[in-house]
């Protein structure tokens, strides 16, 4: 190899190692590469500033490694290294996207202090399959190019004995540290201009916004440097005044005796009279069609159920609708919310209880609970309702007390208030110290013993490490059990463990389904749609004996059940179970789409079934959510005062509203021009790109986009800013005005 060959060699090696991994970030920011994600609008200013963004960032690279290097081979050495970590980051923040819908953020890495036995190793496998049979393995061609590039040039360079150094000169070290300067400030600077110009600039849009309109690598170096470009403040939002911030939240509070809709501009009430519900059969309530709801279920204890990844579109399908037989029979006798959509954001789970909660939505990219650490928070809570009116609040979880920092949040710490207020909280170290036949001192040792004996419960098999959800709902009845016992109202919460992604530990597995092309999905899904028979007999177990199938339903309590968010199942498989072309948008719809529903038994039992008859039966269309079913909750136990504060509306009314997925920006929207179709389900459109809806044909209203918009950042402001929520507290007539 002669110099010349040598030079044009080792050039071609330095751009290459520019034009590919410049590339190689596009499969972080367009949904043509990868389908998991939700992007914002492209724009030419934003596309030109991030390739100048992620070429000032490699350029820096290759400055320090010509300033550290001496050889060309440990040069070309370095920049192979430098890229099997960038591409290795794209993969892994990638891999984040199949199951967040949006950019990796610092924050995230707040869930890896959750304890992850048991789930790590199924979590492996579906990396391996995202890896090779999802083909994301072609996020390493750079390297691979790169690699198969360096091993010819060293083949070619050990046949010569004259070797070029290629050096730069401190005047090309000066030309090209002023480049770098140059084009990172030009960048860097025009990412500033648009963040300014942004009217929607949430915490949640930050990270998505900052790999496409600034660059993948400049914007995680900003990230991990802890750089904060987070900008929704009182100031930002123009509230001057205590005054103007109590006046702004009064618009949106609905603790009124009479609030306008802005969705169809109807007048509602904080009192909902039988009449203007949507119930059905309401004799067995013994009320007047004139008389309030509020307060129906006061005195009745409640079995509060957060279920996991339960998606509605198992019901839509006939082939595993019918797997649920006992729910589909106890559906007819509740109030059945068949469009109940999730609004978690970052912290998942903990989220979608936070709301069920408390009532407010989570700001999306920052976890609740783990906030809790750096504010003080005074937010009114249901367990803390329930207690006040001399109730025993417990939640019972099958985990470690201090998953997604739960056991400071529920029960508080020696200087500081807890943030949500049960009274006990019964964890994995209470099921194993309470094990029926052996008793275990420590959670480590019942978990291996749960996962490598997988004892029967009652009967039962159960193959999950976790204790299963047949013990979770008779360490839920027995508590109710024995309050009773002492004369005590029960709040009992009690938290699903399974089904949970990559939905592993199901002991009836191998089940056939009558579902065209069933044996071309994915695997994953397989195991998804395989849980509605373990979920159905887990459910029932809450109700009947699972031995004796005797009724354990009790007339003095309410059973209510509600899912936190959906399957993430992003892989196209919707389209095989529905036999048909499946958009996007219509999957984000359906994986955003859970279930809810309440159970309030009579003492009336229907002889056919030995269901107990419902006191409130119905089934409610419109769009509801977590903070929807708060205020449902609170109004129907006579929990809220004149001075509480709801954004929610009421589950069984029919007053139109919307929910907002807090990571990804997706609004769920009522169109009340369409809500007597038969078919009805409330349209999709993405707060991040308005020109992104479903149905596509859905007449979008800008003035309800944009209340909602501004609605969503007072929502972020009111859980980031502690203060808030006790000076709206203190100032309720304020409110009124």
């Amino acid at each position: 190899m002669n110099l010349k060959k040598q030079k044009d060699s080792f050039i071609a090696f330095i751009i290459l190692f520019f034009g590919l991994n410049i590339i190689n970030t596009y499969f972080l920011t367009s949904q043509y590469l990868n389908r998991y994600i939700s992007p914002l609008p492209r724009t030419f200013i934003g596309e030109v500033t991030a390739i100048l963004g992620n070429f000032s960032f490699l350029l820096l690279i290759v400055l320090i490694v010509f300033i550290i290097a001496k050889k060309d081979k440990t040069k070309l050495i370095s920049l192979l290294v430098v890229t099997s970590i960038l591409n290795f980051a794209v993969f892994a923040f990638g891999f984040f996207n199949l199951y967040y819908g949006t950019a990796f953020a610092t924050n995230a890495l707040d869930i890896f202090k959750n304890p992850a036995e048991g789930i790590s190793n199924g979590m492996f496998k579906e990396i391996m399959v995202e890896l090779f049979v999802y083909y994301r393995i072609i996020v390493f061609l750079p390297l691979i190019v790169l690699l198969v590039y360096f091993f010819r040039f060293n083949k070619e360079l050990k046949k010569t004995h004259e070797k070029k150094i290629f050096n730069f000169k401190p005047k090309q070290y000066l030309i090209g540290g002023l480049s770098y300067i140059l084009i990172f400030f030009v960048s860097t600077m025009s990412f500033v201009v648009q963040l300014k110009n942004d009217d929607f600039l949430i915490g949640s849009l930050i990270s998505t916004k900052g790999v496409q309109n600034y660059g993948v690598y400049p914007y995680y170096v900003a990230e991990f440097l802890g750089v904060d470009f987070v900008t929704n403040n009182r100031k930002t939002l123009e509230l001057e005044s205590d005054t103007d911030l109590i006046n702004a939240y009064g618009e949106y509070n609905k603790n009124k005796a009479n609030y306008k809709n802005f969705i169809d501009d109807k007048v509602y009430s904080n009192s909902l009279s039988l009449e203007n519900s949507i119930l059905k059969n309401t004799e067995l309530l013994n009320l007047n069609n004139e008389d309030s709801l509020t307060g129906v279920l006061k005195d009745k204890n409640i079995v509060l159920v957060h279920l996991e990844s339960l998606n509605y579109f198992l019901w839509e399908i006939p082939e595993i609708r019918e797997r649920f037989h006992f729910l589909n029979k106890l559906f007819e006798e509740s109030f059945v919310f068949e469009n109940y959509y999730t609004s978690v954001g970052m912290g998942v789970s903990s989220d979608a209880e936070a709301s069920v909660l408390t009532g407010l939505y989570m700001n999306g990219y920052s976890t609740f609970y783990r906030d809790y650490e750096k504010n003080n928070y005074q937010i009114d809570t249901l367990p803390k309702r329930f207690n006040e009116l001399g109730y025993n609040s417990h939640v019972i979880h099958a985990d470690h007390a201090n998953f997604y920092n739960r056991d400071r949040v529920y029960l508080g710490t020696e200087d500081k208030e807890a943030l949500i207020g049960f009274n006990n909280y019964y964890t994995i170290d209470d099921f194993a110290k309470n094990n029926s036949g052996r008793s275990f001192d420590n959670s480590k040792d019942f978990l291996k013993y749960r996962m490598e004996e997988q004892p029967l419960y009652r009967g039962k098999k159960t193959v999950s490490p976790w204790p299963s959800e047949y013990e979770l709902a008779d360490v839920t009845m027995d508590t109710i059990a024995a309050d009773n016992l002492a004369s005590k109202k029960s709040m009992v919460f009690s938290i699903f463990m399974t089904p949970h992604t990559p939905f592993m530990f199901n002991p009836f597995t191998e089940q056939a389904f009558n579902i065209n092309n069933y044996n071309k999905m994915h695997g994953i899904t397989k195991r998804y749609v395989e849980f509605a028979k373990y979920l159905d007999e887990v459910i029932m177990s809450y109700f009947f004996d699972i031995e004796t199938n005797e009724s354990k339903i009790d007339s003095n309590t309410v059973y209510v059940f509600y899912s936190d968010h959906g399957s993430s199942l992003k892989n196209g498989d919707l389209s095989i179970l529905f036999n048909r072309d499946v958009s996007l948008l219509e999957e984000r719809r359906m994986l955003q789409q859970t279930i809810a529903f309440i159970y309030a038994p009579s003492n009336v039992v229907d002889e056919e079934t030995g269901i107990n008859k419902g006191l409130l039966v119905g089934n409610q269309k419109l769009a509801r959510g977590h903070v929807d079913l708060y205020r449902t909750i609170g109004d129907l136990f006579g929990l809220f005062t004149e001075d509480d504060i709801y954004f929610g509306v009421h589950g069984l009314s029919s007053e139109p509203t919307y929910v907002i997925d807090n990571r990804i920006q997706d609004l769920i929207l009522d169109d009340v021009r369409k809500i007597n179709d038969l078919d009805y389900k409330p349209y999709l459109i993405s707060l991040r790109n308005l020109k992104k809806k479903y149905p596509k044909t859905t007449e979008v209203d800008l003035e309800q986009i944009n209340k909602i918009k501004y609605f969503k950042r007072l929502s972020d402001l009111l859980v980031s800013d502690d203060k808030i929520y006790p000076l709206l507290k203190n100032n309720r007539a304020l409110q009124n005005n």
